[in-house]
């Protein structure tokens, strides 16, 4: 057993279940903030997607209506 593990008070079947326990806490802690971010990238590209779109939808429109306007027919 380490030096440091034995100058401790506690037993180190506590120490280690304590800090196994901190460690799993931690995993489930970063996968959801990782899947969080997945979700709020997605949802980002989705977005500039649509907007896109919209953008183009708009300068279509716009075009369209210059025609228009200069050819009287």
């Amino acid at each position: 057993m380490p030096k440091e593990i034995a100058d401790l008070k506690s037993p180190p079947h506590k120490i280690i279940s304590f800090l196994k326990k901190g460690r799993d806490q931690l995993r489930v802690k970063y996968r959801e903030q990782r899947e969080k971010l997945r979700v709020a990238e997605n949802q980002i590209r989705a977005v500039t997607k649509s907007r896109e779109a919209w953008r183009d939808r708009a300068e279509a429109a716009e075009a369209e209506l210059k025609l228009s306007k200069k050819s009287p027919d």
